[in-house]
């Protein structure tokens, strides 16, 4: 058996063609869609990216494990297997990717794993998709009679957005520099954009227009699809694509402007926690659409349980029963934000509704009601808060969440609330990066920060 799960960092779900983007952003992924099962609603069970590429290869979630945030002193128990130990008890296990440089149990496991970037740690989220080929390609020419489980890892998308010439403006007809576009002016009003300007005025000097940011972004998109189809060439030139299960995901998506929050993924808004979820492997998965719930810790059992090898009683479920109609999606799906704002969110399919719960513990940077509840399946955007107008339906889902976190913690504290104690790690990088650009303590900074909405 061969097994490839590809993780796009931060990819938007609703940024791809196969998930209704009007941008041709990801021919070549919508392509390899057609011939997939494309899980419509997978939810990141924590993000950014330390927890959530934690919840992939423990396949366990962060208030299980602990690791719930990029705050240094949390890592998992030594003991716990991951997805890549397990299944190098059965065949050659490879990765490429720069995790090593985040923590150090990402690298566990692999027989094989390649830094493209080794002996430049300042290019750890710099690595281009190019160079992930060069290596993934190259271990793939020497090693396709094997059976092999292999990580790949891109990062073009995630900030900062600065894609080669022929993508910078792909997606953008105008000029960036309109004196009377103000839409960047909501941004530059708060003390974050100290936090930002430094990249953005490096690809995008004098920007007016945060629409070109968002081209810049989609630009990166286009950029990895490309890399993504030398991939799938590849792989039909060892003639072992249609052998091999190809798993296409993301660690969590972006927020270019939505809810205030400016060019990163710092919330559990559905930009930032649904990610694309694509698997193709002919013969066992069928070619079609899911639109129930499902989350990233599925993908681990899945491939464990396709490959045939025993694992722990993990927290996920088995998608290829979930794809064949054997069992159903999950009713219920949880994630959590410890990085910019501490936050856990519930999503209940609940008949023809989606409803969803935010309880804000620390909102970081951005002001917001301590609870939030939308109705997805009639507001995707989440713009309308019901947590006044519906109390009942507030108090039904902050119920069943109270219920599950104690089924989940059994006596344990919960790992939001040590964050919550231990302080934001976005806090001293702000506070760091703030202070020593405009002379000011961090609380006072903190008070001029209110959120404004991009101008039209």
């Amino acid at each position: 058996m061969k097994v490839i799960v590809l993780v796009i960092d931060t990819l938007r779900a609703d940024h791809l063609g196969c998930y209704e983007y009007e941008r041709n952003t990801s021919p070549h992924i919508d392509e390899f869609a057609k011939e997939a099962t494309v899980f419509k609603n997978d939810i990141a069970a924590d993000v950014p990216t330390q927890p959530s590429f934690t919840n992939l290869m423990t396949g366990m979630r962060g208030i299980t494990t602990g690791v719930v945030s990029h705050h240094p002193p949390e890592t998992i128990d030594d003991s716990l297997p991951l997805l890549q130990e397990l299944m190098s008890s059965k065949m050659t296990t490879a990765g490429v990717s720069t995790l090593y440089g985040m923590k150090k149990y990402f690298t566990k496991g692999f027989h094989y794993f390649m830094n493209p970037v080794a002996g430049a740690p300042q290019r750890l989220q710099l690595v281009y998709a190019e160079e992930v080929n060069r290596y993934a390609l190259e271990w793939l020419k020497e090693h396709y009679r094997e059976d092999f489980y292999m990580f790949i890892h891109y990062w073009d998308p995630h900030s900062p957005y600065e894609p080669p010439e022929q993508y910078r403006e792909m997606f953008y007809r105008g000029d960036y520099k309109d004196p009377n576009n103000h839409s960047m002016d909501a941004l530059k009003a708060t003390p974050l954009w100290q936090f930002h300007k430094w990249w953005v005025e490096k690809v995008a000097p004098g920007v007016t227009d945060v629409d070109y940011i968002r081209a810049l972004y989609d630009g990166e998109i286009r950029r990895v699809d490309d890399a993504f189809g030398q991939l799938v060439e590849e792989l039909k030139e060892l003639k072992i694509y249609d052998e091999t299960m190809l798993v296409v995901t993301a660690d969590h998506g972006e927020s270019i402007y939505d809810h205030g929050v400016y060019f990163d993924h710092a919330d559990v808004y559905q930009n930032i926690i649904r990610v694309p979820l694509i698997i193709r492997y002919p013969g066992v998965f069928p070619a079609k659409t899911v639109d129930g719930l499902v989350q990233n810790i599925d993908v681990t059992r899945t491939v464990l349980d396709i490959a045939k090898v025993q694992h722990p009683p993990y927290e996920g479920i088995n998608l290829l029963e979930v794809a064949r109609g054997e069992a159903k999606p999950r009713s219920t799906a949880f994630s959590d934000q410890a990085v910019w704002t501490i936050k856990r969110t519930m999503i209940k399919a609940e008949g023809r509704h989606l409803y969803k719960l935010i309880v804000t513990y620390d909102p970081g940077f951005w002001p917001v009601p301590d609870r939030e509840v939308y109705d997805l399946s009639s507001d995707p955007k989440e713009t309308k808060n019901l947590a006044e107008s519906n109390k009942r339906l507030l108090d039904d889902l902050e119920l069943e969440l109270r219920r599950w976190e104690d089924s989940m913690l059994k006596g344990r504290v919960d790992p939001l609330r040590k964050i919550v104690e231990a302080g934001l790690p976005a806090k001293k990088w702000v506070q760091d990066v703030l202070a020593r650009q405009e002379k000011a303590t961090y609380e006072e900074l903190r008070n001029k920060i209110d959120a404004p909405k991009p101008a039209k």
